[in-house]
C-alpha cells in the first residue's frame, strides 16, 4: 500500500503577532479500503467542468486548484473510512496503527483570488473590494456506505453528522478560528475553526462543534438507497459511489439555506455516527489475514462486518503539500481521536480546540452556493495586517520594482515566493528601505515574507 503523509502535530508555537502557529508534521500511514475484486465505475459528472458562476451554482472542493496545479500533476481518488468517534486507534497490522480519523471536511473561501487565472478576484469579489453575502443551499458528499452482516436497521439507523459553520478571516476576528503554518511551507497559512468538545464521556455521539455562533448541525439519516450500488456483469463485480445530497433545508435546519456574511469562509465537517452499539476507547483491528487472498480479513469493524461509511478524497502522489491556497483560505480539515479525547498535551494542547489542516487529503464534496448581491460591504483588510516589522510595501501592483519600508534598520531577510511556494527572490536588508527588482518575474501574484529578530511578516504583491 502506498503511504499518505498525515499532518499530525505534537509541537507547536506562536511566532508572529498574527498568532500564526507553526506545526511540525509527523509521518503516519492511513489504511486504504480493503482490497476487493470489485471494480469501481464512476458516474458521469459534468459539474467538475463547470466554470459558470452566475448564481454561483455548484463548486467542487478541487475548483480552487485549477490555477495552482503544476503541469503534469494529476489528482488521484481514494477512500478513507470514518471511524466511530469513540475509537482511539485502528491497527493496520498487529504492530502498527494509525491515528483515528473520525471526521473530514473543508473550508471554502469563495473570496480567494485563486479562482481567477489572473489572481485578481475570487468567485465573490476579494476584499477590500465590495463583496457580498452568500448562502449554502445544498451540500453533496461522495463516499461508500456499506451495510454489514446485519443489514439496514430501521429502528437504529446510521447517521452522517454534518457541522456547517463560517468564520471571518478577512476581518481578523480570531475568536473562532486560527491560521496555522506547516513546517517547510511557511508561505501558506491554513484556516482552522475553533471547536468545543462536549459529551466525551458518552458511549457514542459526542459533539465536536465549531464555536462560531454561525453554526448549524445536520444529522442526516442514511437511507437504504444511500448504500453503494453494486452489480455483476460478465462474471465481474462492479460498484458506484454513494452520492449523498443534503439540502440545507433538511429537517428544518434552515428556512432557505445557510446564510454566510460577506468576507466569511464557509466550513463543513462530516462525521459517521453508526446506529449499532460500540464502546468508549475501542481499539479496532484492521488487517489482512492472508496477503495472497484479498478477501480474507480479520473480523471486526470496519471490514464490512458492521456498517461503515468511507469518504472519497483526492491526493497527488509523491507530493506532500498539493492542496495549499497561498493567497486565500481554502483548506482541507479533519478531526482525529485526539480531539474527542483531548489528547494533545504540552505546547500542542491548543490543538484540542481546533480542527486540523490536512493539505494532502482533499475531501470530495460539492457546495451549491447562491449570491446575495443586495447585502454586502467593504472589509479593510489592512487592519488585519498590523505588525512590528513592515510599515509599507509599494507600489502594489508593481511593474519594475517594489519598495519595502521597515520600521527599523535591524538586519532582515526578505523573500518573494510564487503561488507554488517556490522562492524566486531572496535578499538581506540592513536599511529601513529596500527596493527589489521584479521586472524579470512572470506576471501574477507573489508572497512577500520578511523575517527580522525572530518575527515574521507576510503580505501579497501583484506583478504585471
Amino acid at each position: 500500500m502506498k503511504k499518505i503523509i498525515l499532518s499530525i502535530a505534537l509541537i507547536a508555537f506562536i511566532f508572529s503577532i498574527n498568532a500564526q502557529i507553526n506545526i511540525k508534521p509527523m509521518d503516519k500511514a492511513l489504511p486504504k479500503e480493503p482490497k476487493s475484486k470489485e471494480k469501481v465505475l464512476f458516474p458521469e459528472d459534468k459539474r467538475l467542468l463547470q466554470k459558470d458562476y452566475e448564481g454561483l451554482g455548484w463548486i467542487h472542493t478541487s475548483t480552487f486548484l485549477n490555477n495552482l496545479m503544476a503541469d503534469g500533476q494529476t489528482l488521484t481518488r481514494r477512500n478513507v473510512v470514518l471511524l466511530p468517534d469513540t475509537c482511539l486507534k485502528a491497527y493496520t497490522t498487529k504492530e502498527s496503527f494509525f491515528p483515528g480519523l473520525i471526521g473530514m471536511g473543508f473550508m471554502l473561501d469563495p473570496c480567494s483570488p485563486v479562482f481567477d487565472s489572473d489572481f485578481a478576484t475570487g468567485i465573490l469579489p476579494t476584499p477590500p473590494e465590495f463583496t457580498h453575502n452568500y448562502r449554502l443551499d445544498s451540500l453533496q458528499i461522495w463516499g461508500l456506505y456499506y451495510l454489514g452482516n446485519k443489514g439496514y436497521n430501521t429502528a437504529s439507523p446510521d447517521t452522517l453528522r454534518v457541522y456547517v459553520t463560517s468564520v471571518a478571516p478577512y476581518r481578523g476576528q480570531k475568536d473562532h478560528y486560527a491560521t496555522l503554518m506547516m513546517n517547510g511551507h511557511a508561505d501558506t497559512t491554513y484556516l482552522v475553526p475553533k471547536i468545543a468538545v462536549n459529551g466525551a464521556n458518552k458511549v457514542k455521539g459526542a459533539t465536536i462543534t465549531p464555536t462560531s455562533p454561525n453554526t448549524q448541525v445536520i444529522d442526516y439519516i442514511l437511507q437504504p438507497n444511500d448504500t453503494v450500488y453494486t452489480w455483476d456483469s460478465a462474471g465481474e463485480s462492479w460498484f458506484r459511489y454513494s452520492i449523498i445530497t443534503i439540502p440545507l433545508t433538511y429537517d428544518g435546519i434552515t428556512a432557505n439555506g445557510f446564510e454566510v456574511p460577506y468576507g466569511d469562509a464557509l466550513g463543513v465537517m462530516v462525521h459517521f455516527i453508526p446506529g449499532y452499539e460500540y464502546d468508549l476507547g475501542d481499539t479496532l483491528y484492521w488487517g489482512m489475514l492472508d496477503e495472497f487472498d484479498p478477501n480474507k480479513w480479520a473480523e471486526g469493524y470496519p471490514i464490512r462486518i458492521n456498517n461503515q461509511f468511507s469518504m472519497l478524497y483526492y491526493e497527488i502522489e509523491g507530493t506532500y503539500n498539493p492542496f495549499a491556497d497561498p493567497i486565500g483560505f481554502n483548506t482541507p480539515i479533519a478531526t482525529y481521536d485526539a480531539h474527542r479525547y483531548q489528547m494533545f498535551t504540552g505546547q500542542a494542547a491548543f490543538l484540542n480546540e481546533y480542527y486540523f489542516p490536512t493539505p494532502n487529503l482533499l475531501p470530495y464534496m460539492f457546495f451549491r452556493i447562491s449570491e446575495d448581491k443586495e447585502n454586502g460591504g467593504i472589509i479593510d483588510v489592512n487592519v488585519t495586517e498590523t505588525n512590528d516589522i513592515v510599515s509599507n510595501i509599494y507600489p502594489n501592483p508593481a511593474k519594475d520594482n517594489i519598495t519595502i519600508n521597515l520600521k527599523n534598520n535591524e538586519s532582515a531577510n526578505i523573500s518573494l515566493f510564487n503561488i507554488l511556494g517556490q522562492e524566486v527572490i531572496s535578499t538581506i536588508s540592513n536599511d529601513n528601505q529596500t527596493t527589489i527588482d521584479v521586472s524579470n518575474l512572470n506576471r501574477g501574484l507573489y508572497i512577500v515574507k520578511v523575517k527580522q529578530k525572530g518575527q515574521t511578516f507576510t503580505s501579497k504583491v501583484s506583478v504585471f
